[in-house]
């Protein structure tokens, strides 16, 4: 099932479903269901999930887009809650994304993947914060945030891992620079101009 429009603060999703728009405040998923967000252009300023046992939350985001201030809170409450969350921006402007992961039981997994191409002298801000509390044994945690800048650098990344509990597999990676000379060069070498072989690193990295 795919719904467009969800117009109400707080939503509660009971059965598998695939959404294109967020404007709700807080998203309740019950035991054993699957959500999936598909999102091209920014509808969440701020926004809390609930996960219940054996939920598993999916968002894929792809950006273009001029200001944005994001903020986004993921409770893995049930055992066995997993969110997968998958980001590309083209940033032109400023932008800031706020990412909270609680690990608030055992068995809970986040995969966290941001991907960001800063144009101008724009600013990127990822601030990934995953939390893990004593007790919540076997929980997998994995960050991975990367930002090419064309500019100057004004682009932050933090990766925080809060944790209180030794049975956990936890990694995070974290990386701003450039695209390498050597990359546009091959890329020059077979006929393209240097304008689009940037276009064809974006295009890649982005996807």
């Amino acid at each position: 099932m795919i719904m467009n429009n969800i117009l109400m603060e707080r939503l509660v999703i009971s059965e598998n479903i695939e959404l294109n728009k967020i404007t709700n405040k807080v998203i309740d998923i019950d035991d054993d269901v699957i959500v999936k967000i598909n999102l091209d252009k920014s509808t969440i300023n701020k926004c809390l999930f609930n996960l219940g046992n054996n939920s598993h939350l999916i968002i894929n985001k792809k950006y273009n887009e001029k200001e944005i201030n994001e903020e986004i809170t993921i409770n893995l409450n049930g055992i066995s809650s997993r969110v997968d969350y998958n980001f590309r921006t083209l940033v032109f402007n400023n932008q800031k994304y706020l990412i909270n992961v609680n690990h608030n039981n055992k068995n809970t997994i986040s995969n966290i993947i941001n991907r960001g191409v800063v144009k101008n002298d724009s600013s990127l801000i990822f601030e990934v914060n995953s939390k893990v509390d004593k007790g919540n044994i076997n929980s997998i945690l994995n960050q991975e945030s990367k930002i090419i800048i064309m500019s100057k650098n004004n682009s932050i990344i933090k990766p925080n891992l809060y944790i209180d509990e030794y049975n956990v597999d936890a990694r995070h990676a974290a990386s701003i620079g450039k695209f390498r000379k050597e990359d546009i060069f091959y890329l020059m070498t077979k006929g393209i101009d240097e304008d689009d072989s940037i276009k064809l690193l974006i295009d890649g990295f982005l996807k």
